[in-house]
């Protein structure tokens, strides 16, 4: 998946579509692009415009987060498309989303079925409101199926960033292993790491129009600790009975309730 560098340079704004000048380096385009049926009209053919044809899904992706940043005429958006970039949709939270990012390669495929033989970490995330405290808590559990608990608490945070902890307290704990399944109720991390990372790490941890990515100490860290990895995530819906997640969630709110903090 071969990452392209792009420049896009907001030439126009109407009601019913967004005019833009589009470059990597080498070839040039401009570009009309209609919201409301997700279509394209290209001024040329070459390269470049077929590479927006093909990946029209990122290029839409970037337009609409630009739309929602509050686009202006003369803006310039820096931004990253990867080639044959495989995004998970929302009936993929029901299955297994592996993504293998070893010997330097990216392959994102998606199961029914999850891996028997793998080291397995629990995570989840709380933050109190009424007391503004935040913690999370969670478990590795390896091959012979012996836990590893853990948990901690913090003065500040949200629910999100308790989230993404969680499961880098666990990733920390099986530095080691080379193959994990992550269970989770936050479908906030596995997007992160399976679609958000890939791109935010080539566009220098900035979104699509240029803004700081939230939390971007916890995702650069996670990102790294996931590196020359296969990670295998299963969503697992909250409060739905399941025993391990039930099990993390007590966990994370009791540490929001602890008087010693990290």
């Amino acid at each position: 998946m071969r990452p392209i560098n792009l420049t896009i340079t907001v030439e126009a704004i109407h009601d019913n579509y967004i005019g833009c000048y589009i470059s990597d380096l080498q070839e040039s385009i401009r570009l009309c692009y209609y919201p409301e049926d997700s279509t394209l009209s290209i001024n040329q053919e070459n390269n470049l415009s077929r590479t927006l044809h093909n990946n029209k899904v990122q290029f839409e992706k970037v337009i609409r987060s630009a739309i929602k940043g509050k686009m202006t005429i003369g803006q310039t958006i820096n931004c990253v498309f990867i080639e044959d970039f495989n995004f998970i949709q929302e009936s993929d939270f029901s299955r297994y989303i592996r993504v293998d990012r070893r010997n330097g390669e990216l392959a994102i495929t998606t199961s029914d079925t999850g891996t028997e033989e793998i080291h397995k970490i629990y995570a989840d995330g709380s933050h109190a409101a009424e007391t503004g405290l935040s913690g999370f808590g969670g478990f590795t559990q390896d091959l012979s199926g012996k836990r590893a608990t853990y948990n901690a608490s913090f003065k500040e945070g949200s629910s999100n960033q308790m989230e993404l902890m969680a499961v880098i307290k666990g990733l920390q704990l099986l530095e080691l292993v080379e193959e994990i399944q992550i269970n989770t109720d936050s479908r906030f991390v596995i997007r992160g790491l399976a679609q958000w990372v890939h791109f935010w790490r080539h566009n220098n941890w900035q979104t699509a129009y240029g803004c700081d990515v939230k939390f971007a100490k916890c995702w650069q860290q996670i990102d790294q600790l996931c590196d020359n990895k296969v990670i295998e995530m299963k969503w697992i819906k909250g409060h739905s009975g399941n025993a391990e997640q039930t099990f993390c969630h007590d966990l994370a709110k009791q540490a929001t309730t602890v008087v010693k903090f990290k």
